[in-house]
């Protein structure tokens, strides 16, 4: 089975844009790409190139019908949509079925946990987690895939760590500072999964080239194991400032998780997620929960691509600024 024919759904945001660019530059196979983005949104750089057809869609307002007429001719659907959009991720993959697709890779790409309250023996999920995984398990059971007319491949990483937009999340991504502060929860020496975008992207056009090695898999890219300690030293040695450690202890964030307006003012509307969801991400990274065994993660499968660590990350950074 080959599959060159794709169609990237949130092809121009920070997700969809790593993987377009990986898609567009892959050495082994030219794929043919359509790039659905939102109606009026910017396009990617890779707009121009020869193999990528840009295709406004609002997805909120797509039928299924039109969605199968749309992707006739498609071998995969890559979906790395986020926030309210995600719902429509329902009726590409309906329409995907209806039109033939052979491969649909919805959008996972990270990590979920059961948040456990203190003195209660019951496990709840964040709604931004639940989101993901109602809609997951919908992917893998649907019934194109259960009668075998359609694959999955089901992708997480680590904690995405070079998202310049995160000054509070990825405060090492900043480079107009005097001095960093990395607010941690918990352990500061408790080491965490975290993915560099690009080598996610890279993943994503690997698993693509590979149909058999990706077939109805699910599948964990990190590029680097480190705690913050780890970072901050790293950090301390590439840009030459003072890296300073803000650390809260664990029942700050269940005081947050209950009461989102009890978060300190300075990390409250600092990023594009709701501040219970960073306070539980930090604090999972705090009690050492947020990674996987070595079994389960698959950077072997692909040992062309060479994973970012912090210190290449830092060393590249800080060589151009």
């Amino acid at each position: 089975m080959s599959l060159k024919n794709i169609a990237l759904f949130g092809a121009n945001g920070q997700i969809g844009g790593s993987i377009l660019k990986a898609l567009t530059n892959h050495t082994s196979q030219r794929f043919s790409l359509l790039a659905i983005k939102a109606p009026d949104s910017p396009s990617p750089p890779e707009a121009s190139n020869k193999n990528v057809t840009i295709k406004e869609m609002d997805l909120l307002h797509t039928s299924r019908k039109q969605m199968a007429q749309e992707l006739q001719g498609i071998d995969a659907v890559v979906s790395a949509l986020n926030g309210p959009v995600l719902e429509a991720q329902i009726d590409i993959q309906d329409g995907a079925a209806d039109a033939g697709v052979k491969r649909f890779i919805p959008s996972e790409y990270g990590m979920h946990h059961i948040y456990r309250k203190p003195n209660d023996p019951q496990g709840y999920i964040h709604p931004l987690w639940d989101a993901k995984s109602r809609l997951n398990e919908r992917a893998i059971l649907h019934p194109a895939i259960k009668e075998g007319r359609m694959s999955y491949t089901m992708i997480g990483c680590g904690d995405f760590y070079n998202q310049d937009r995160e000054k509070v999340w990825c405060p090492w991504t900043q480079t107009d500072v005097d001095e960093y502060t990395f607010h941690v929860i918990g352990d500061p020496n408790a080491k965490a999964d975290y993915t560099h975008i690009s080598d996610f992207g890279l993943y994503v056009a690997a698993c693509l080239s590979s149909p058999s090695v990706s077939e109805n898999a699910h599948l964990n890219f990190p590029s680097d194991h480190i705690s913050h300690v780890e970072i901050a030293d790293l950090l301390k040695n590439y840009s030459g400032k003072k890296v300073n450690l803000d650390v809260m202890g664990e029942d700050k964030m269940h005081e947050v998780v209950a009461d989102p307006k009890s978060a300190p003012e300075h990390l409250q509307n600092k990023s594009s997620f709701p501040v219970d969801f960073w306070f539980l991400v930090k604090g999972m990274q705090g009690s050492g929960r947020f990674w996987r065994p070595r079994g389960m993660n698959h950077n072997h499968l692909f040992p062309e691509i060479k994973p970012t660590t912090f210190e290449a990350y830092f060393k590249q950074r800080f060589q151009k600024s």
